[in-house]
């Protein structure tokens, strides 16, 4: 009886370690961010992994592929965040990659990131920043059907 009582307790004590760890995403799919200069992060699917996909628009002053949607994939992980894009798209390549890391706190995503370009040779070539994303809405699905 005694040995079904510590197994019981130690199955107990595992579940309750494995589900006191919840790490599910909470940034959700079909949200969108922007940051301080305008551009914005759109979730389209976070699986429960925290693997996620989606599309980034740039619309920061100074830089080249703007206003092209450019595809984005990272892991979310509780409130930690990354992701990345290759800046290259049919209508506009910038010969790039950027990825971004950072977390969620009080409602928006804080991040650093760092650009390189195709065919650098040095860590010195690598540009760095950092991004700060609100929330912008969220993506709605329209129905193709049409009312009567």
């Amino acid at each position: 009886m005694k040995k079904t009582y510590y197994v019981l307790f130690a199955l107990f004590v595992l579940i309750g370690a494995l589900t006191a760890g919840n790490n599910k995403p909470t940034i959700e799919a079909l949200s969108s961010w922007t940051n301080q200069s305008g551009s914005t992060l759109y979730i389209n699917s976070v699986d429960n992994n925290g693997l996620f996909s989606g599309t980034y628009i740039n619309r920061e002053a100074g830089y080249r592929c703007q206003n092209i949607p450019y595809p984005v994939t990272g892991w979310i992980y509780g409130t930690a965040i990354t992701f990345t894009t290759k800046w290259e798209s049919s209508s506009e390549s910038c010969n790039s990659i950027t990825a971004w890391t950072g977390f969620l706190y009080q409602g928006k995503i804080y991040t650093l990131w760092q650009l390189v370009n195709n065919g650098s040779s040095s860590t010195s070539q690598i540009i760095e920043g950092s991004d700060t994303f609100s929330p912008s809405g969220t993506k709605t699905h329209k129905s193709i059907m049409l009312k009567k």
